[in-house]
């Protein structure tokens, strides 16, 4: 019985080692059939993860693309902007320059048909409407010796004007359209109307000569020779004066 008991114990001692080195084998099996595995599996993830970078990688360059591409975008829309800004700017500054432009000739329409205070050779008045263009256009067909024209220019205006600062002028050039016409009678009556009304007009002295040589030439001598010693008297610095003094000569 004892010796059985060894021999059963040896056995089982046989088979406990046995069982170890096919547990250990198979252990070493699976360890070389594991290694291959986790070289393929770590492979793998590698690939991957290699292949997400470059995903990455192109989806940051296209990103960056995209950027760029809208920056020129907005660089060119800006640049059309600005061009646009410039060319309305040149359009406002043209349209207020036209507006300047319109006001002020719309400006001087309007003041052509206001009255306007003057002084006209030391004589202040209103001005009317369309006064200042008949007194120049009765003098300019004087001047052209347009003596019809100019006789019934001026006495329009001294009529229609009574109050112009441009009266005492227009009954002055009258006066001596009378005269270069011989109507002696109407240059006397209109000379004397303008010295009455304008004594210290820079153009008395000159009246009075041609009312003074109408006098003479119409006959009157006494009245000639007064209105010429009138002439010296009240006016002996004029020009008119030292012509009335040789025209008192001959008159002897």
């Amino acid at each position: 019985m004892g010796g059985d008991a060894n021999y059963s114990f040896d056995v089982w001692e046989a088979l406990i080692r046995l069982l170890k080195y096919a547990i250990e084998a198979i252990f070493v099996a699976l360890a070389a059939y594991s290694f291959p595995a986790a070289a393929f599996l770590e492979d793998t993830e590698a690939r991957k993860a290699i292949l997400d970078l470059r995903s990455q990688v192109s989806a940051g360059q296209q990103a960056q693309i995209d950027l760029q591409n809208q920056l020129e975008q907005q660089v060119q829309e800006n640049a059309r902007l600005r061009g646009r800004t410039e060319l309305l700017e040149k359009q406002v500054e043209e349209l207020l320059s036209q507006q300047k432009s319109f006001y002020q000739d719309l400006n001087g329409r309007v003041k052509k048909f206001e009255p306007q205070v003057l002084e006209i050779e030391g004589v202040q008045g209103t001005v009317q409407a369309g006064e200042k263009e008949a007194y120049e256009g009765a003098l300019k067909a004087f001047q052209d010796s347009n003596m019809k024209k100019a006789e019934a220019s001026f006495q329009n205006f001294v009529k229609k004007y009574p109050d112009s600062p441009y009266w005492p002028l227009a009954q002055f050039w009258l006066g001596n359209v009378n005269y270069a016409q011989k109507d002696y009678k109407a240059a006397i009556a209109g000379l004397q109307a303008m010295v009455k009304r304008y004594p210290l007009h820079v153009r008395t002295p000159d009246a009075l000569l041609t009312m003074a040589n109408s006098q003479v030439e119409s006959g009157q001598k006494p009245a000639g020779k007064k209105t010429l010693e009138t002439l010296i008297a009240k006016h002996p610095d004029s020009e008119a004066a030292g012509l009335a003094k040789q025209a008192l000569k001959r008159l002897k």
